[in-house]
């Protein structure tokens, strides 16, 4: 699965702060480096803490309902998630659906 580092620098030419990432693989390899504003950085913290929480609301209702419908589940589960995740979109203004990621 590999790991994320993330530290906070400074930069040599400029002297601002800047946010560093790393992403490695199990043997310690880099697959992607780069630096970013503090700015940008906490955005994308929040963006994550954002997604966690989504995650963790999403499985709910799944887990909700396997143990109310266990033979539609499935089809159930998938129609809530798709409105949910558009409200989220409308009310927020944010990618609802996992095809949604921006290209490049």
């Amino acid at each position: 699965m590999g790991r994320l580092e993330v530290q906070g620098i400074v930069s040599v030419k400029t002297s601002e702060p800047l946010v560093q990432f790393r992403q490695l693989e199990d043997d310690g390899k880099l697959v992607v480096g780069w630096q970013t504003g503090v700015l940008e950085a906490r955005e994308m913290a929040q963006q994550v803490v954002e997604a966690a929480s989504n995650a963790v609301y999403d499985a709910a209702i799944v887990a909700w309902a396997k143990e109310n419908w266990p033979d539609e589940w499935q089809d159930i589960s998938a129609k809530m998630l798709t409105m949910m995740r558009r409200y989220r979109a409308d009310a927020w203004g944010l990618p609802d659906q996992p095809e949604d990621w921006r290209v490049g």
